[in-house]
């Protein structure tokens, strides 16, 4: 069964956070989702919506492959890199290591040099299931209109251990032109994706992972050929982070397309607001590690019709100082910038370096909120933000300022949606306190207001 604790509670668990904390932050999960009644959940009186997903033909086992040798239009391609290939690889297989090929359109004419055309039954593979190398390069053909290419269930470390044997001679087709359409709905730019994220019917998946979604860390790791630090952390405003390896089974194969389905229905911001399967995802990764094609390529076996994959990732994203970003605070860092800020304003009163927001309901704000933060009800948050800016921030430098938002807790998504409403008004440095309330009293944070 997927699980309903939302992925940063969890994580916080991970992280070792106090029993206290966790404690409070699971108690008052059901007293958030009561609070935010509302926000983001499915009307009960919509329609249910019966269209069924259509599963493709992207995934083929060591036994069906096994019986397709022979084929005339079956071509298989090793996507590791040339080195590996020559230490082993399956019998018939040629090399195209897929970080070497450029991103589409220009991958086109660099596969057709290697042989391709793009008619051909492609089955690509890499060391596992689970594999970076074959995720890129099945993107590269889906980009450029293959439209028979497959990855190897259990890639070279399945088809030998099914008791097949490798090979180690090179093989090299001639030279061929491709002869299929390449496909612009395949892949992101920055652009599209500075004009997509926080727009209905549009979902950026972070592929790093939670530390480098959150800002705390680089996340996973980029191959050691393909390493590129990010001058920035954070996240896209308006991403959330999912880690593709929950579509792998333990034994190394790909979950079930349907069940794969089943997990990432569950996914969502928080347990009662889940992603919408129909809407277009946008999935990246740093740039370098490929860890977002492998998630192209599960989220397209799942039935997901709409899928992107941003390859310049959070490297090509955070390298412009105009882009925005959004960062996960804790109560620490936040009462730290607090105490610095207090020599600019009096008790009470909103600091002059940085814009805090309570997004909460108007009464919860008056029973009880963190010193210099200013109330402004998530409903109205993106349209009066830019005069409440006026009043309290006049001279706010929203290039480099921060904003910080928060609300009730980690089940409330307020805090989210106007974190992407800032960053959607120009601020480039924007900050989501993710705990809200339930972390800052569990860590016995000053408030103000209040009985």
């Amino acid at each position: 069964m997927p699980s309903t604790v939302p992925r940063g509670v969890a994580s916080a668990e991970r992280r070792g956070r106090s029993a206290g904390l966790t404690t409070a932050l699971l108690v008052v999960a059901a007293v958030g989702v009561a609070i935010d009644a509302g926000a983001g959940v499915w009307p009960p009186w919509a329609e249910e919506d019966t269209r069924e997903p259509t599963y493709p033909d992207v995934s083929t086992t060591v036994v069906e492959l096994a019986g397709r040798f022979g084929e005339r239009d079956l071509v298989i391609v090793d996507a590791r890199s040339i080195d590996a290939y020559l230490v082993g690889h399956l019998p018939t297989a040629i090399s195209i290591p897929a970080f070497d090929v450029p991103n589409p359109p220009e991958s086109a004419g660099a596969l057709a040099e290697r042989g391709l055309t793009g008619r051909e039954r492609i089955v690509c593979y890499g060391d596992g299931s689970y594999s970076a190398h074959a995720g890129r390069l099945f993107w590269l053909l889906d980009a450029v209109g293959a439209s028979r290419v497959s990855i190897l269930d259990g890639g070279l470390s399945g088809w030998g251990g099914a008791g097949h044997e490798l090979e180690r001679e090179a093989r090299v087709l001639p030279a061929a032109s491709w002869a299929v359409e390449p496909r612009s709905d395949r892949s992101a730019t920055a652009a599209y994706v500075a004009l997509k994220f926080g727009e209905e019917g549009h979902e950026i998946i972070d592929a790093r992972g939670w530390d480098a979604w959150e800002g705390t860390a680089g996340g996973t790791a980029a191959r050691a050929d393909h390493v590129g630090a990010a001058p920035r952390t954070g996240h896209i405003p308006h991403a959330l982070p999912f880690d593709f390896r929950e579509l792998v089974l333990p034994d190394g194969r790909f979950v079930p397309a349907e069940d794969a389905r089943d997990v990432l229905a569950a996914f969502g911001p928080r347990p009662s607001t889940p992603v919408d399967l129909w809407d277009e995802f946008i999935v990246h990764d740093d740039g370098s590690s490929g860890e977002g094609a492998i998630g192209y390529f599960l989220l397209r076996r799942s039935g997901v019709e709409a899928v992107r994959y941003y390859a310049g990732g959070w490297n090509d994203w955070s390298a412009d100082a105009s882009r925005p970003l959004v960062g996960i605070v804790h109560a620490e860092e936040l009462r730290r910038n607090l105490a610095k800020a207090r020599q600019w304003f009096k008790p009470n009163a909103s600091p002059s370096t940085f814009a805090l927001f309570d997004v909460r309901h108007g009464n919860d704000f008056s029973h009880g909120h963190i010193p210099g933060a200013v109330n402004l009800n998530s409903r109205f948050f993106a349209d009066s933000l830019d005069v409440y800016i006026e009043r309290h921030w006049p001279d706010l430098d929203r290039s480099e300022a921060p904003v910080v938002t928060y609300c009730y807790g980690p089940t409330c998504i307020r805090s989210r949606d106007c974190s992407t409403a800032a960053a959607r008004r120009g601020f480039v440095n924007v900050q989501r306190f993710y705990g809200g309330m339930v972390e800052w009293r569990a860590e016995g944070g000053r408030v103000v207001g209040g009985p």
